[in-house]
């Protein structure tokens, strides 16, 4: 028998928690697991769960997936080019298994990807930001997103009018 540990009345049951997407922007993340799985076409791909670390969205999930082997020339070089992205993103480009990944921080670029087939949207990297030469991997709290483009200005008037 496992002991929980903690006073269950003290824990809200109908508390919700949201499950909608982050919204897009650069976020700190860490990999807290990844996986090897066999894809449905035969292949290979690596299902990866990163955490936010820090800023208002601290503790939230973004999951990826990285096609290693796959039919698709196309779709193998894309997912093998992030996996090197989120590698050298984290400080260690010459990582060759995701062990070496877990908990090291790193900053992203996070999407909304659309839904489909009754899925709802949800969150995917976009692109890794990648540390400055000889530096540590990026360690500061998340950084908020960025506020929506404002309209361009018509022709033939200025910004400050």
């Amino acid at each position: 028998m496992a002991k929980f540990g903690f006073n269950s009345s003290e824990v809200d049951v109908n508390a919700t928690v949201s499950r909608d997407p982050i919204p897009a922007g650069d976020y700190v993340l860490k990999c807290l697991e990844a996986e090897e799985k066999e894809t449905s076409s035969g292949g290979t791909m690596i299902k990866a769960k990163f955490e936010v670390v820090g800023g208002e969205y601290d503790g939230r999930w973004v999951w990826n997936n990285y096609n290693i082997v796959n039919a698709s020339e196309k779709a193998q070089n894309i997912g093998r080019q992030q996996l090197v992205s989120w590698a050298t993103a984290c400080g260690k480009p010459e990582a060759d298994d995701t062990d070496k990944l877990i908990d090291k921080k790193f900053t992203a670029t996070v999407g909304i990807e659309k839904g489909t087939g009754g899925y709802s949207d949800s969150n995917r990297i976009k692109s890794y930001l990648m540390p400055e030469s000889g530096s540590a991997p990026a360690t500061k709290p998340a950084v908020k997103p960025a506020p929506a483009a404002k309209p361009a200005a018509a022709k033939g008037t200025n910004p400050w009018d």
